[in-house]
């Protein structure tokens, strides 16, 4: 019993590494924790070790999960608590799995163990979490870096390469205070490598900046019964109009998520009226909203859009979507399901490019909501972009650490690429975040009004730009053949 309380202990621990506590020692604490506590465990043993230790995890972790089924799903506390904790529990298996594997499966070399093997294990749990059943890629350990001065690695090996190299530390410090091992300075030096390297690669450029320009965000604020309600619809409208009416001349005002609920052609003559005035002024308007299927204009499922108007032209179509948030997966057999309990299974509809918007020759990359946490996804325009937008409704979520942690991923893909990002959302938090990931300004929760500031634009790439994942993917398949042989030779020469 005492071994399972310590792991739900250092499972809590973990998420204080992340926003919005921020205490990133933690998370390497938490971490060397449970290394030392599944090796005292038997094999047996690990995968309950793990999946307690994700019970802390996940429990503090996404908390914010309970937040919007019990405040917007209308359930009840308890059958709220009850799916949170279903939800929280089948995560845990992924650490229980990390825990089973390590344990069953490693060597008789400590250091081979500790640096290499464990990091290797959760890294790659870490990279099945992020796209088995679409994905959960949240709480990544290289995330809680993003916005520090030793996060220097991760333009150059992404979130899941400074995962590793922080799970390196913790296992450095497993292997500094094991009493048994006559050599303890060789962990230490890994530890002192690993930082300063990653001080010192925090101060490479490695984007030129080409130009700035002026940008607001509006964050209009709006409850979730306001923002589809005939009165919600008329402010937001009036505020987008004051909004371009108020601009500077060549300025980018940007709106959140499905900040306008109606396709353009539902809009006129307001949006051409709006659009001709933008166009004037060479200013450029980037807004979230819900757009017709120009192939079945009947449909009552739309695209979930970011969209260009004035002097930023093209739209984007969200293509990663969230499974019953967005779209009912395996509809045909859950759908009867739904039915029956009377609930709404109206799909978003899937977009299928990934067409970055432009404004006088800059690239604009975008992402919509969760999207953001795909690093892969990202990628696909802004190895060719100036500025990353993204743009979000994290309503559902209330003040809870969710919005915290989203905004978190947020400074490490600006920091992936070492590009500005603006996100804009409808209730907090919207941010201007610099290349380095660190936040320039940001609008709180609940505050309804305009975030303005002056933005830098980038051209040139990072090593991650270019290679993204592929490098930390080859080198984990590398590992594990090495111990595949290893293990094989040790079982052949004992037969």
């Amino acid at each position: 019993m005492k071994t399972y309380l310590i792991a739900l202990f250092c499972g809590l621990l973990f998420p204080l590494g992340f926003a919005p506590f921020n205490i990133w020692p933690f998370t390497i604490l938490s971490l060397s924790l449970i290394l030392y506590l599944i090796n005292k465990t038997s094999v047996k043993g690990a995968f309950l070790v793990g999946w307690i230790y994700g019970i802390g995890l996940w429990g503090l972790g996404i908390s914010w999960v309970y937040v919007s089924i019990y405040y917007h799903g209308k359930l009840g506390l308890v059958s709220s608590f009850i799916i949170t904790f279903v939800f929280i529990s089948l995560l845990s298996l992924y650490t229980g799995l990390t825990a089973y594997l390590f344990k069953k499966f490693k060597t008789n070399n400590e250091y081979l163990d500790y640096l290499i093997f464990f990091p290797v294990v959760w890294v790659s749990i870490e990279v099945l979490r992020s796209y088995l059943f679409t994905g959960f890629p949240w709480l990544i350990v290289g995330t809680s870096l993003a916005g520090t001065s030793i996060g220097g690695w991760i333009p150059i090996l992404g979130s899941y390469g400074v995962s590793i190299l922080t799970l390196m530390i913790s296992g450095s410090l497993v292997l500094m205070f094991k009493k048994e091992l006559k050599i303890n300075w060789y962990p230490a030096l890994i530890i002192m490598i690993i930082l300063v390297s990653s001080f010192t690669l925090y101060k490479i450029n490695w984007t030129k900046e080409i130009t700035t320009i002026q940008a607001s965000i509006y964050q209009p604020n709006l409850t979730l019964e306001e923002k589809w309600s005939s009165k919600g619809v008329r402010q937001t409208m009036a505020l987008v109009k004051s909004s371009v009416l108020n601009a500077d001349e060549g300025e980018f005002i940007f709106f959140p998520e499905t900040a306008l609920i109606f396709d353009k052609e539902e809009m006129q003559p307001w949006i051409s009226d709006l659009e001709g005035q933008a166009t004037q002024r060479n200013i450029s308007l980037i807004s979230g909203i819900f757009a017709k299927d120009p192939e079945n204009p009947g449909s009552i499922e739309r695209y979930n859009r970011i969209q260009g108007f004035g002097a930023t032209k093209g739209h984007y179509d969200k293509i990663h979507l969230v499974p019953f948030g967005e779209f009912i997966p395996l509809k045909d057999y859950i759908g009867k399901i739904l039915d029956i309990m009377g609930i709404n299974q109206v799909n978003t509809l899937q977009g299928e490019s990934y067409s970055p918007l432009i404004s006088n020759k800059l690239s604009i990359s975008t992402s919509i909501c969760y999207e953001i946490a795909f690093s892969e996804l990202v990628r696909k325009t802004a190895k060719s972009g100036n500025l990353l937008v993204t743009i979000s409704n994290d309503t559902w979520f209330g003040a809870s650490i969710g919005p915290e942690q989203h905004l978190e991923i947020a400074q490490s893909r600006a920091l992936e690429h070492q590009k500005s990002l603006i996100r804009a959302t409808n209730s907090g938090i919207s941010a201007i975040i610099d290349r380095r990931g660190k936040i320039v300004k940001r609008q709180d929760f609940f505050e309804r009004k305009e975030l303005k500031g002056e933005i830098s634009i980038y051209e040139g790439n990072t090593p991650f730009s270019i290679i993204g994942n592929y490098f930390i993917y080859g080198y984990i398949i590398l590992i594990y053949m090495y111990l595949f042989i290893l293990k094989r030779t040790y079982v052949l020469n004992k037969s």
